[in-house]
């Protein structure tokens, strides 16, 4: 007898029909591993457990931390990125700021960690390690996904909060995979607020640039995908305020399509919710959208007093001398306190693309106008704006594009030089963020950013801990010819090693080149691009080749005068 095959049809979930019948009644049978305090944080190891998989339950594993003078019952659950586990120091900057913060784990078993969530063999994919295809597409159903268990492991860990703790209102802080978690955790369960970080959706157009002018093509797989998956379609169902913290030049997050994201948030919850860029900070999040967060979490967890402004809009237009410039409208019931707009020419890939600061019109912290001092054949502008009030709380705009044509009065010709101490701060951003942030994701303090230093013979230079990165390369008025020369001035405070680092963004390939330093005395260094080596000892062809230049010396140093011969 022939066998008769029979075609299976999938349906497509919506997250109303993937979540409706979700239960999370069952009895958490939680215990405390362990019991540890140190800077006045308490941090204990706890187990419960969470849904049925037919096989067993899901044993999940968190670390609860709360400082020991805080008798506040305000909770935040936090979701890490999938490829990371439980962070200390994140759980203590938030135990610090008043909450009760349970960090879970959700991407399972991984090599050389004896604590992690445990799931059934049946949904064993749900660890990060064995997910494939079940992370990134929905061959069956969207239930039959790692997405599903990451959810259902946050509901499980908001009720441990509740039951635990008696937390009135409980927020929901989720880090790039985590974030994705967080969407929809805002839908599925019930919250104060959700912060994704890096996290805005569209996974299913990795790989295409909103500007790029393609898009995938899609099949009844990618529809199920985005239907029930991709964060854009929990927008319109969130069930609480958000807030968006998108970083810039991350390669894991395309921060271009975060605000359509943003758009399509529930009606009911879009005047309350806020989107907030960091740039310059090289895939992590700044000071000014650290101290947005918290503020975010006291007024819709702690339901203290905070003012938050409704977002600033940027235009951009010529002026009656020909000049093209951009003009800030802000809110005007709070007090400014700063105002500024960063511009980027030309870049269509949202990872390479080099964040210059705008001039302002006049030499105001309330200046509401800026010179778009743009290269004179750009022919794509993104240009953003913020404005930071003086309760400490800073609102952007969305990222305008605009196609230029014709000449402008303050349009720039091409330049060989990428970086002079006359710069400021402008043109490098942080190299080995996470080394110096918490939880690879935040910072806290500005020591680590680029900053001017007086060095030897009183000149100046820009220096940074984490060792300095940019992507001005990129940028056709920096761009370099294909026989062009790498040189900048360079002094070290004591003899050490430097590294420069050309790395191919899209390839993921590094090519380094290793030297000495005498200590005490600036240097001059020239290098051709033949003599940067990838680890297979193959040199770089060119300078031209999208590429990121890293500097990284092995002392403190200072930077000047970078620039192509």
């Amino acid at each position: 007898m022939a066998c008769r095959r029979e075609r299976i049809v999938s349906s497509i979930l919506t997250p109303i029909s993937l979540w409706k019948n979700f239960d999370d009644n069952l009895p958490l049978l939680d215990s405390v591993a362990d019991i540890s305090t140190h800077n006045g944080v308490t941090f204990e190891r706890v187990r419960f457990s969470g849904r049925d998989a037919g096989d067993g339950r899901v044993v999940i594993s968190g670390m609860v931390a709360y400082a020991e003078d805080n008798a506040a019952e305000d909770g935040v659950l936090i979701i890490p990125d999938s490829r990371e586990t439980i962070d200390e120091g994140l759980l203590e900057l938030f135990a610090k700021n008043g909450y009760i913060a349970l960090m879970v784990d959700i991407r399972g078993e991984w090599e050389g960690q004896s604590l992690y969530t445990v799931y059934p063999r049946s949904i064993e994919y749900a660890n990060y390690a064995k997910a494939g295809r079940r992370l990134n597409h929905v061959d069956d159903s969207a239930d039959k996904t790692a997405w599903y268990e990451w959810v259902a492991v946050g509901l499980y860990a908001r009720k441990y909060l509740k039951t635990r703790f008696n937390c009135a209102k409980i927020g929901v802080v989720g880090i790039r995979d985590g974030g994705e978690v967080a969407w929809k955790l805002a839908y599925a369960g019930e919250f104060a607020c959700a912060v994704p970080v890096c996290a805005g959706g569209w996974r299913s157009y990795s790989g295409y640039c909103k500007f790029g002018g393609e898009e995938p093509e899609f099949n009844e797989e990618r529809h199920r995908f985005i239907a029930a998956v991709d964060s854009q379609a929990y927008a319109p169902y969130v069930r609480c305020p958000i807030l968006m913290l998108c970083s810039t030049n991350d390669p894991a997050f395309d921060y271009d399509r975060a605000y359509d994201t943003f758009s399509r948030i529930n009606p009911k919850f879009i005047s309350d919710s806020v989107i907030a860029y960091s740039i310059k900070s090289n895939a992590c999040i700044g000071m000014k959208s650290v101290k947005d967060m918290f503020m975010f979490l006291d007024k819709f967890v702690k339901e203290r007093q905070v003012f938050i402004s409704k977002p600033a809009e940027l235009s951009v237009c010529v002026d009656e001398n020909s000049n093209l410039v951009a003009h800030v409208d802000i809110d005007g019931a709070g007090e400014i306190e700063q105002v500024g707009v960063f511009m980027a020419e030309d870049c269509i890939n949202p990872t390479m693309r080099d964040w210059m600061r705008a001039r302002p019109v006049e030499k105001d912290e309330d200046c509401r106008d800026f010179f778009l001092d743009i290269y004179e054949k750009t022919t794509i502008l993104f240009a953003i704006c913020y404005v930071t009030y003086t309760n400490g709380f800073t609102v952007w705009s969305k990222i305008t594009v605009k196609k230029l044509s014709g000449a402008f009065r303050n349009s720039c010709s091409k330049s060989r030089v990428m970086y002079s101490s006359r710069s400021g701060s402008d043109c490098f951003s942080l190299a080995d963020y996470a080394d110096y942030s918490i939880a690879k994701t935040f910072f806290v303090s500005e020591d680590f950013f680029p900053r001017v230093v007086e060095r030897g013979d009183g000149l100046k230079g820009i220096y940074s801990p984490c060792g300095l990165c940019t992507y001005r390369l990129n940028s056709p008025r920096f761009m370099p010819s294909p026989d062009s020369l790498l040189k900048f001035d360079i002094y070290a405070m004591q003899d050490c090693e430097l590294e420069i680092v050309m790395t191919s963004v899209d390839k993921g390939v590094k090519y380094a080149l290793c030297m000495p330093l005498i200590g005490g005395m600036w240097q001059n260094v020239v290098a051709e691009s033949k003599l940067f080596k990838n680890s297979e000892g193959m040199a770089l062809a060119s300078f031209s080749e999208g590429l990121m230049l890293t500097i990284k010396c092995t002392a403190e140093y200072a930077v000047n005068n970078v620039m192509w011969l």
